[in-house]
């Protein structure tokens, strides 16, 4: 039972899917899921002040419908949040470039629907620290 449980840990772990990066969070409705896509998913995201490209990947495969993310400001920096507006999803995948103004830990939500109309159904949380 050991090695069932072990292999199939492993084959989990392999694939990807089921691990998010480190400080992601998922609130998500059943059969979708939305995961940060980071260049490097061993270290905490970081970026410099200004302009900054974030990837979120649905799963599973081909599903249809629209992501929205939303940057939320450092408290003590007093800025408004950053919105990209929801963009239909392409190749599992939607990319929105943030102009950071502000240095500190911007928290990011990505929110899935299956339309512009719809109800938000699933969603993530990512933290991003942010440097001047």
């Amino acid at each position: 039972m050991r090695r069932i449980l072990c292999a199939a840990v492993f084959l989990a772990a392999s694939v990807g899917f089921l691990a998010f990066p480190a400080g992601a969070d998922s609130n998500t409705s059943p059969g979708t899921a939305l995961s940060f896509d980071y260049s490097d998913n061993v270290n905490p995201a970081s970026a410099s002040n200004g302009s900054f490209n974030i990837i979120v990947d649905v799963v599973p495969a081909h599903t249809a419908g629209v992501v929205r993310l939303i940057a939320v400001a450092p408290a003590a920096a007093n800025d408004p949040n950053l919105v990209c507006s929801f963009q239909t999803i392409t190749y599992s995948q939607v990319e929105c470039a943030f102009n950071f103004t502000a240095s500190g830990v911007w928290i990011i939500h990505a929110e899935y629907a299956t339309s512009t109309k719809a109800l938000v159904s699933a969603g993530a949380v990512a933290s991003l620290r942010v440097g001047s």
